[in-house]
């Protein structure tokens, strides 16, 4: 008899852990899958924040074999390479967000830059990389030659653009956060100073990031952006055979920059039933919420990485300040939310009474990873960053550039003032 589609889930989330494989198992690893005719795919990473990018390159990677083993470059590696303050995140970490992802098979952790030993082991079929690893020198001549000797090739795929590294997104917080300093400091001196007047701290948005091979996994499939789409979302289920038996799940948040807190939590929620539909509200509607500068990620841009998750069956992405409208035409079986001091009135909520009233349930559940949010990985990835920024407007010879750019400003201002 087959499993349900609630029984794979369990049993995914069971075997999850034996996706991580250390170092000195992978030549076994490799003799078996070889053994059972699978063509393997290599390729490496830091993934310090999964991006859209990286989804997409993963995708488009599994699309080359039947396999793929991602080479998770070590912390020691990365700190020599990058300086102290990285990685962002631990390799546990980064690791275990890795194995959420459906095009991902099998993670080991590589140092950077050095992928000889893991091809030896390995002896992939497939290495895979991009243009930007090429030019820094990841792959060079001698991994090539033992790829070659191993019976693999080298596959070189474009930068897919919008192309943003987590370099690229500490920047984008990082201004943002000197703006938020020095407009604070102006407000407390009862100078006007609008933020909104900055356009350039809009969401990171990394485009629809489309795989151009057709075999790859398509997250954009899976995200539904308005009420109409919604409800085809449920008549699309229930024609694949949703039965009366079968158990809908919604959970939502922000999941603004998703690590693996997220990923845990909304995978806790997929095992309530057989599909997980996950709600994020809009850029604007999270920007009334949370603030100028949030989210960090745009929406399309956060719903493809929760859609790239092995256990999420669709995202939707909702234009209200709560989930109340969604939950009235969804009508889940299930609602899964967080369990906090902030949710302590939910019995007493209109989504507790929407989602009872149509005879589904109100499941909650703690933090999977109460000691890491987006918004301190926001603040960590933006500290040094602003520091860096004053101490170079504190530099004399910058001080004296602004001043001089600063009089060139000013006379510009009384010649129009002059010709007007």
């Amino acid at each position: 008899m087959p499993l349900s589609t609630q029984a794979v889930k369990k049993r995914t989330a069971q075997n999850r852990y034996k996706k991580i494989v250390d170092f000195k198992n992978l030549a076994r690893l490799s003799a078996n899958l070889h053994k059972q005719g699978k063509k393997i795919v290599f390729t490496t990473g830091s993934f310090e924040v999964v991006t859209p990018g990286h989804c997409r390159f993963l995708a488009e990677a599994r699309a080359c074999g039947d396999v793929l083993v991602v080479g998770l470059c070590s912390d020691r590696s990365i700190s020599k390479l990058k300086g102290p303050d990285y990685p962002l995140l631990n390799q546990d970490a980064r690791s275990e967000m890795l194995t959420y992802l459906r095009s991902v098979d099998y993670v080991t952790v590589v140092d950077e830059g050095e992928p000889h030993a893991t091809i030896v082991l390995l002896a992939p079929d497939i290495f895979y990389t991009n243009t930007k690893e090429l030019e820094n020198g990841n792959v060079d001549e001698q991994a090539e030659f033992l790829l070659k000797r191993a019976g693999g090739k080298l596959v070189v795929c474009e930068d897919h653009n919008p192309y943003k590294s987590a370099r690229d997104l500490i920047e984008h917080v990082a201004d943002l956060r000197f703006t938020e300093i020095v407009a604070s400091y102006l407000w407390s001196k009862h100078i006007a100073f609008g933020l909104d007047s900055v356009p350039n701290f809009k969401p990171a948005d990394y485009g629809d990031q489309t795989p151009q091979d057709r075999k790859a996994f398509n997250p954009a499939e899976f995200i539904y952006k308005d009420k109409a789409v919604l409800e085809a979302f449920i008549q699309e289920r229930a024609r694949l055979g949703w039965t009366t038996k079968a158990k809908l799940v919604f959970v939502s948040g922000s999941y603004d920059l998703l690590h693996v807190g997220h990923a845990r939590f909304v995978e806790k929620a997929s095992l309530l039933g057989d599909f997980l539909l996950v709600g994020i509200p809009s850029d604007a509607k999270i920007k009334a919420m949370k603030g100028y500068g949030r989210p960090i990620i745009s929406e399309y841009s956060r719903a493809y990485v929760l859609a790239s998750l092995d256990f999420v069956d669709g995202v939707y992405i909702f234009d209200d300040f709560t989930v109340a409208d969604t939950l009235a035409t969804l009508k889940p079986n299930v609602f899964f939310t967080v369990a906090e001091e902030w949710n302590s009135g939910l019995k007493q909520s209109p989504e507790y009474k929407i989602v009872r009233k149509s005879g589904g349930r109100v499941v909650t559940a703690p933090r999977q990873s109460p000691f890491l949010s987006s918004s301190s990985m926001i603040n960590r990835m933006a500290a040094k960053k602003v520091k860096d920024i004053f101490k170079e407007c504190m530099d004399e010879d910058k001080i004296k550039l602004m001043q001089r750019e600063g009089s060139k400003f000013k006379l510009h201002a009384e010649s129009d003032v002059k010709k007007t």
